[in-house]
């Protein structure tokens, strides 16, 4: 199906204060809103249910640990290389390439040879020689490639789970990996991770590629608010469809318009915010289910929204970005009721 053409409009939404106080300063932040011209504001939207990692997340790491050829592999710290001077042997020898990826060689003193091919490194080695010695010749060799790759192999290999490892991503949302130290994983999906470690790993090692799995997810939240009858945070361990989610929030209000809910979703420094119409989910009429990942808020609104206009007037929620996750009071903007509702997480 053809997703609707978006209109974006810029806009910031007042913040009341925690716990529905309306003494303390109201605060601004960016929001960016995202909805459908009116003329196609029936279409269903759908939002990506890829989820994204969040700190306490257990991954699986498989590891395919391969050979190569000298010709196109890369030296690598713990190496043994051989270097030999046609017209001076005593020059030479065989040499252990250092943690810091350099070989120790006489009159020129370290010289780095990480990350290049063997014929690069002869190169680089003649070209500092030339400096100090009349038209050396030089050859270079790797005599045991790939010590990094053993070690790993050997740290790695387990009857139970072959070569894999079990990493947890921290609470600063940074994971570390063999080889490869700290990353952040912050906002990545997990196709999204595997892509950038096998990219680190072909530039970085070269025979080492990796498949990463989910192996358990700490639990999160998603908010349900406005015209539900319980308003609130509720754990989910997975993405949830809008209706799972309306479902535990006791349902829809008898005055609640489902074709025009709204699904809000952290884009960085942002909230995007979009119409959905669950009320044909519900009568089997939607082409498409739209879910709602941990930390998205579903808005069930008193009238019909189709324009950003009309979502700024009704969406009265305060959203507060802290950490990972909302943080909130919430009030129903309503000038005809008296009746109020607050929550906060």
């Amino acid at each position: 199906m053809n997703k609707p053409r978006l209109s974006l409009l810029s806009l910031s939404l007042l913040l009341a204060a925690l716990g529905g106080c309306a003494d303390r300063e109201p605060q601004h932040m960016p929001v960016q809103i995202l909805s459908a011209p009116a003329d196609q504001a029936q279409l269903t939207e759908v939002m990506p249910i890829e989820q994204v990692l969040r700190p306490q997340d257990v991954l699986d790491v498989i590891f395919h640990i391969g050979t190569t050829s000298q010709t196109r592999y890369l030296v690598q710290p713990g190496d043994q290389v051989d270097v030999t001077f046609i017209s001076a042997p005593e020059l030479g020898g065989n040499k252990l390439v250092l943690p810091d990826g350099s070989i120790d060689m006489p009159y020129i003193g370290n010289i780095q040879v990480a990350g290049l091919s063997a014929e690069q490194a002869r190169q680089a080695l003649q070209a500092q020689y030339a400096k100090v010695l009349k038209k050396p010749q030089i050859t270079f060799s790797i005599s045991h490639a790939m010590a990094q790759l053993d070690n790993l192999r050997t740290s790695l290999t387990n009857p139970a789970t072959g070569l894999s490892r079990e990493i947890v991503v921290g609470s600063d949302g940074r994971a570390s990996f063999p080889l490869l130290g700290s990353l952040s994983l912050q906002g990545k999906s997990l196709s999204e991770l595997q892509t950038l470690i096998n990219q680190r790993y072909a530039k970085e090692v070269g025979a080492v590629s990796v498949d990463v799995l989910l192996k358990t997810t700490a639990a999160n939240e998603v908010f349900v608010m406005g015209e539900v009858g319980q308003p609130g945070a509720y754990p989910v361990r997975r993405p949830i469809s809008v209706l799972e989610a309306l479902t535990l929030a006791k349902g829809a209000g008898p005055t609640a318009r489902l074709d025009s809910v709204v699904i809000l979703r952290r884009k960085g420094s942002e909230v995007e915010a979009r119409v959905y119409d669950a009320d044909a989910a519900l009568d089997g009429k939607a082409l498409q289910f739209a879910y709602l990942q941990p930390d998205d808020m579903l808005y069930v609104p008193k009238t019909r929204l189709a324009k950003a206009g009309a979502l700024s007037k009704q969406l009265a929620d305060v959203i507060m970005f802290q950490g990972v996750g909302f943080s909130f009071g919430y009030r129903v903007d309503n000038k005809e009721s008296n009746n109020s509702n607050s929550s906060s997480k």
